[in-house]
């Protein structure tokens, strides 16, 4: 086509007037029209008159309110994009020509790809074919090798950011949040939640991430290529960071053979992800229409401690609680003090990160007081939860909790258990709200395990049970402050089995745990009676404080 033909291709009405869009950025590259829009920007077909060629010109839109100094970080980043992106030269990454800075915005010269992303590919046709999937995979996994062996991570390979083109080509774009080793990241954690449902759990907790980080994300977006919806679905971003760092992926229906290959990527934990080489040959043979060996996981779990005798389990990472409580028929729950107001916990020592769905706040917690808490000596667990309220929970109790030497209590029927008990080095109090605060603090950052474990109930029926638990994790607002954590079974079913709720109310910190032992309750619902049962107990705090 003529470069003629490029000129003024578009008819815009503004105020009820026809003119033609004329644009020339750099005296060079004369704007089109836009080939996508999204919240922060619009991607234009461009020409690029000097060497006659078609450009995609991604444009950045700042707020017009954007103060100098987030204007300047901005540009910056652009810069930034252009720079990694440049020096990867491979088919299956995006090539960035130029970068510009007109109009007091940012603008990006890439290579013009012909085609759709897979995210639109997916929702305006159908979910892809695995064979095809697969080769998307083969394409993208060849690309983060090339980013990685720069010294690079990606961090944010998602469907919107796989191009698919007329060719069969895939491509991977956007490196805006990407990372050289040794590069210091601190300013860039707000974009942490852009696509929740596309990081790896250890990004959501606000680790710079890793090649295995990449993995799981490339697994998370192959997901959505052949189920349509991602490993996680949740109707917000809140919904999808607590979904993504609680439970295992939904089970796919569509995925056939590539299946568990996938499950194998979206493993919760780094070091149990296959290794790229393994990922590559599954890929390369289900994109030729042949079956792939599912590749064993990564490491074989280490042999299971002796069983923890009947008190409580060790804990892991609970999710904010939202929907209804479900009766349960096989459950046991636990408790401790200490209570939240979070959204996730991450981050530095003595603060807490709020994750949103537009932003992530560092807060400071409230200046505690050094004075003696409301709680003088050691609180009696088990006159908190009166039977009558935990027969909500465990409907077949008719006893009252027993007390354990610990300081806490236990309700028990087969199958079923609640335990209350004191958190942080058989402590459940310091002298002052300081205190205990600093004892959360150590209990959330040091005291949680992550990894392989054993727990056994023999008042529950629940033997010797390998486990694997996860570390802090959110919690709906319940207390003053808290956290949460799950232990879910061994790997063969990912099945969440515990979840936990460890709050503070004034000088108390408590450890709650909900338990179902027989498989009858799913995730959400466990999650819902660790909660429940947490906010019951702060609220019974409060009251005592309060001298009710």
């Amino acid at each position: 086509m003529p470069l003629s033909d490029y000129v003024a291709v578009r008819d815009r009405i503004v105020n009820g007037v026809s003119r033609i869009d004329t644009r020339v950025l750099a005296g060079r590259y004369r704007l089109l029209n836009p080939l996508s829009e999204g919240g922060s920007g619009t991607v234009w077909l461009a020409a690029d008159e000097t060497l006659g060629r078609d450009v995609a010109v991604k444009e950045i839109r700042l707020p017009p309110d954007l103060d100098p100094v987030r204007r300047q970080e901005t540009y910056a980043a652009a810069l930034r994009e252009a720079n990694l992106a440049a020096r990867l030269k491979h088919p299956s990454i995006v090539t960035v020509h130029d970068v510009i800075i007109e109009q007091e915005r940012p603008w990006l010269v890439m290579e013009r790809l012909s085609g759709a992303s897979l995210e639109q590919t997916v929702r305006n046709r159908r979910p892809l074919p695995v064979h095809q999937a697969a080769r998307v995979g083969v394409g993208i996994l060849s690309a983060l090798a090339a980013t990685h062996a720069a010294g690079m991570v990606h961090r944010d390979v998602q469907p919107g950011n796989v191009f698919l083109t007329r060719t069969g080509r895939a491509v991977l774009t956007d490196f805006g949040l990407a990372v050289v080793d040794g590069e210091v990241t601190s300013g860039r954690t707000g974009h942490l939640v852009d696509a929740p449902n596309y990081a790896a759990p250890e990004r959501l907790r606000g680790e710079r991430g890793t090649p295995a980080s990449d993995l799981w994300s490339l697994g998370a977006t192959l997901y959505f290529a052949v189920e349509g919806l991602p490993p996680h679905p949740a109707a917000t971003p809140i919904a999808a960071i607590s979904r993504v760092l609680t439970e295992p992926a939904r089970q796919p229906e569509r995925a056939g053979a590539l299946g568990p290959l996938l499950m194998l990527m979206l493993d919760p934990l780094p070091e149990a992800r296959p290794s790229f080489e393994t990922v590559a040959r599954a890929l390369e043979e289900l994109a030729a229409g042949r079956t792939a060996t599912t590749p064993p996981p990564a490491s074989t779990p280490a042999p299971a401690p002796a069983p923890v005798p009947a008190a409580a389990p060790h804990r892991p990472q609970p999710a904010p609680a939202l929907r209804p409580l479900l009766q349960p028929r096989g459950a046991a729950l636990w408790a401790a003090v200490e209570v939240a107001v979070v959204a996730v916990v991450i981050g530095a020592t003595m603060g807490v990160v709020h994750l949103s769905a537009d932003r992530t706040v560092v807060e400071k917690p409230a200046a505690l007081s050094e004075k003696p808490g409301a709680f003088a000596t050691p609180v009696d667990l088990c006159k908190l939860l009166p039977v009558a309220s935990v027969q909500r929970l465990l409907p077949a109790l008719n006893d009252e909790g027993k007390p354990t030497s610990n300081g806490g209590c236990r309700w028990t029927v087969s199958g079923l258990g609640l335990e209350v008990r004191p958190s942080g080095l058989n402590k459940q109090w310091g002298k002052s709200p300081r205190q205990a605060h600093e004892l959360f603090v150590n209990e959330r950052n040091n005291a949680i395990p992550s990894g392989q474990l054993a727990w056994s109930w023999s008042d529950i029926q629940a033997g010797a049970r390998s486990a694997r638990s996860t570390g802090p994790l959110p919690v709906a607002p319940v207390g003053n402050e808290a956290f949460g954590y799950d232990v879910y079974e061994n790997r063969k079913t990912g099945r969440l089995e515990q979840s936990f709720v460890v709050l503070r109310v004034d000088n108390l910190v408590v450890d709650v745990g909900y338990t179902v032992v027989d498989g009858s309750e799913d995730g959400p619902s466990i999650r819902a009676g660790a909660h429940t049962a947490a906010t019951w107990i702060a609220n019974a705090l409060n009251k005592q404080k309060a001298g009710g």
